[in-house]
């Protein structure tokens, strides 16, 4: 007997950003401290590919109804690590998909690395670019956004990050 599955589909979802700087280490201190600044260090974090269902729409932080401490998050997250003087940059770019009038999904690209702001949105918008072409050319690919956090780093170790954040699912 065959047993049918069903994946959880994302329905809503935010976007944020963050950094930190830790003396200790990367993972569980400057990452720890650029989810604080995001407002997500309350979260078991786990990410996704980079794709977006059709039916998925961005709501404002505030709306979304979030459990406290040790919940999950999913998330499709950018995320830049270094040390004392660098300067990082963390990103992501999205653009929806569309036959004619129909909103097929979305495709996401994340980028992130020692770099300036201007260079990692040039890296971002490339990313986006043949990533659609290579895969998804026959869909108008539309209604690109486009988050950074650059961040220069003040301690032993630094993180920047931007994520888009899960709420709700299908």
């Amino acid at each position: 007997m065959s047993r049918s599955t069903r994946n959880r589909i994302p329905a809503k979802y935010f976007v944020t950003y963050g950094s930190g700087d830790s003396d200790n280490q990367v993972h569980a201190g400057s990452f720890h401290m650029a989810l604080h600044d995001a407002g997500i260090s309350d979260f078991n974090i786990q990410t996704y590919s980079s794709v977006l269902p059709a039916c998925a729409r961005e709501v404002p932080r505030e709306e979304a109804k979030l459990p406290k401490f040790g919940s999950e998050m999913m998330t499709i997250m950018a995320v830049a690590n270094g040390e004392k003087g660098d300067f990082i940059c963390a990103g992501i770019t999205w653009g929806w998909l569309y036959e004619g009038r129909k909103k097929i999904g979305g495709l996401v690209c994340e980028v992130s690395g020692k770099m300036e702001a201007e260079d990692l949105a040039m890296e971002l918008d490339a990313a986006l670019k043949e990533l659609h072409e290579r895969t998804y050319k026959q869909y108008e690919l539309k209604d690109v956004q486009t988050h950074i956090m650059p961040h220069k780093v003040g301690r032993k170790y630094g993180t920047a990050l931007v994520a888009i954040c899960f709420t709700q699912y299908k």
